[in-house]
């Protein structure tokens, strides 16, 4: 992990992922305690474990999710990766339970909208539902739990700025939040919810493009 202090970066790499999320978390609260606000960023296969401390700290802390995007990003040392970034802070600036619920009342048929993200299935048949769905709805919704969160990011940066569909596609939402594992309902797991909409274009805001350029440079 690269927690890069004058920004209040924390970066989450692929070869991170084995770290403990308690690791994590604590370096999100002691970022939180110093400055009141830091950005945790996941890259490639370091975006479970980034979304997993992400909610371990907003359950235990007084921390809110008060902006969240998904990127691409290069870099000589990365090569071509997928991101997903977590803007924390104190104050609860929106409600993203509430704004998912909002977006699938707007859904014709939400289980037909709704393509599910597992490492069974592979990217290219993954791509291929979602294409299908993109034909037939304005909108769809990528989800995923666990460590196939990674395969869901990867797939919405391919549709979205792959330059694979037919018609513009943007992202409109992205939902972190927690479920109960199957196998142990007294655990909780972290899981993603993105939703894409055709004829919407996927544009950062500069304090986003900014944090981007800053990971690609290495600084």
């Amino acid at each position: 992990m690269s927690p890069e202090q004058n920004g209040k970066v924390i970066t989450v790499l692929p070869s991170d992922a084995s770290a403990k999320t308690t690791d994590v978390v604590e370096e999100i609260i002691s970022c939180i305690m110093e400055s009141g606000e830091v950005d945790v960023v996941g890259v490639n296969d370091g975006i479970f474990l980034a979304c997993s401390a992400v909610n371990m700290a907003s359950e235990i802390a007084k921390v809110y999710v008060e902006d969240i995007f998904i990127g691409n990003l290069e870099s000589p040392a990365l090569g071509k990766a997928s991101a997903i970034s977590v803007h924390l802070g104190q104050k609860q600036i929106g409600d993203y339970a509430q704004a998912a619920e909002q977006e699938e009342k707007g859904f014709e048929d939400v289980e037909e909208q709704t393509v599910s993200v597992s490492r069974a299935a592979s990217m290219e048949r993954l791509l291929t539902i979602s294409l299908l769905r993109l034909a037939k709805f304005e909108k769809i919704r990528i989800v995923a739990a666990g460590s196939s969160i990674n395969d869901a990011v990867s797939l919405a940066m391919r549709i979205t700025a792959g330059q694979i569909s037919k018609e513009q596609v943007g992202t409109k939402l992205v939902h972190l939040y927690s479920i109960k594992m199957r196998n142990d309902p007294t655990k909780s797991i972290a899981a993603v919810s993105i939703y894409l909409q055709k004829g919407l274009s996927s544009v950062l805001s500069k304090r986003q493009r900014d944090l981007l350029k800053s990971l690609e440079s290495g600084n």
